[in-house]
């Protein structure tokens, strides 16, 4: 099947359907910063930290997806590239400014200058670095398996979890990350495309971008392992201390916070992160390490 990377495509699909879809639906969520969040420190806190992680994220792929712009080795890779810059941007923007409302909202606006860098982990900003180094030496492939394949293939199976946590409590923001999951999954299988076509008619360099795929995706899932242990941990303890406003929040389809335990939570996650994760290795052309 032939991906239509053109730009008539793009603008067609994406602003005028996907994004005009989306500020409709916005329009009629509230955007101020639930009084529930305001009265509950630990809720407050879990709130903060899971926005300034959105940042981080949407930052290193925004940098990333911006760079691989000047890499691209023809049009359609150059289109697809300029179209993911330009979703990024547009997550982190709305992210940050959520983060913005949440720390004016709880009476201390300068920490949102600070909330991204308390959020992020030595081994994360290592991966971030590392995502930085390869693309600024001009390597496109490389840099494109590190971001769309591992970086972001492995948080967007996290993004259902998180929308299904906000619903009850923040529907604005449950409504900004299930957008930024519709654009996630574009950037994930279409990137599988890019480096499935780049790598198919040069064995030598499926090789090497093979052995980077497994050692990155063992750093990154160590990565996860710790966020979703420690994020998880933190959501089940605000869900359960609210069990009032979290009710009948759903872990999963049909399954509700409060009757998975936590261990089970974990579990269940990284086995989807892991099974989502090894279909995306396979339809690059890769195998799954």
């Amino acid at each position: 099947m032939t991906i239509d990377y053109s730009i008539r495509r793009w603008v067609k699909h994406v602003p005028r359907r996907q994004w005009e879809r989306e500020e409709d639906s916005w329009d009629g969520i509230e955007e101020a910063i639930p009084p529930a969040i305001v009265a509950s420190r630990p809720l407050a806190e879990v709130h903060r930290l899971d926005l300034a992680l959105f940042v981080v994220f949407e930052e290193a792929s925004l940098r990333v997806s911006g760079s691989l712009t000047r890499l691209a080795p023809d049009t359609d890779t150059l289109n697809f590239c300029a179209q993911q810059t330009l979703d990024e941007a547009r997550h982190l923007e709305m992210f940050q400014r959520r983060l913005r409302l949440t720390c004016e909202a709880l009476g201390d606006p300068a920490r949102a200058a600070t909330a991204t860098q308390a959020v992020m982990s030595p081994p994360l900003k290592r991966f971030i670095s590392r995502c930085y180094d390869v693309v600024d030496r001009g390597e496109f492939v490389e840099a494109l398996t590190l971001m769309n394949l591992i970086f972001e293939g492995l948080a967007y199976p996290l993004y259902a979890y998180e929308e299904r946590y906000w619903r009850p409590i923040d529907p604005f923001l449950a409504s900004l990350v299930h957008a930024a999951f519709a654009d996630e999954s574009r950037h994930v299988g279409y990137g599988a495309a890019l480096v499935k076509r780049a790598l198919d008619a040069d064995p030598a360099r499926r090789e090497r971008v093979q052995a980077l795929c497994t050692e990155a995706s063992l750093a990154m899932r160590e990565v996860f392992d710790y966020y979703v242990r420690t994020f998880v941990a933190l959501f089940d303890a605000v869900a359960r201390k609210h069990g009032d406003l979290f009710e009948n929040a759903e872990f999963a389809p049909g399954r509700t916070i409060a009757a998975t335990s936590y261990e089970e939570q974990v579990r269940t996650i990284q086995d989807s992160m892991q099974r989502e994760h090894a279909c995306l290795i396979s339809r690059a052309g890769l195998s799954h390490g």
